[in-house]
């Protein structure tokens, strides 16, 4: 099956690599944050998102604290 126009080909992922990801979870009263990241790329945006996203999970455990 063909790759669809504007999507990355199922092949320009190199077959032995390992599967590369995150996984951010808010819980009461902690940040659980699970990453698997091949380079160091990945892990600059994964520090990005994290900035990015502090003031919402400020607002959450301040909203969850009363």
């Amino acid at each position: 099956m063909p790759a669809t126009e504007g999507a990355p080909a199922l092949s320009s992922v190199p077959s032995g690599a390992p599967p590369t990801g995150y996984r951010i979870s808010i819980l009461p009263a902690a940040l659980e944050i699970s990453a698997r990241l091949a380079t160091a790329e990945e892990l600059q945006n994964l520090v990005k998102i994290l900035q990015a996203n502090a003031a919402i999970w400020g607002t959450v455990a301040k909203h969850e604290a009363t």
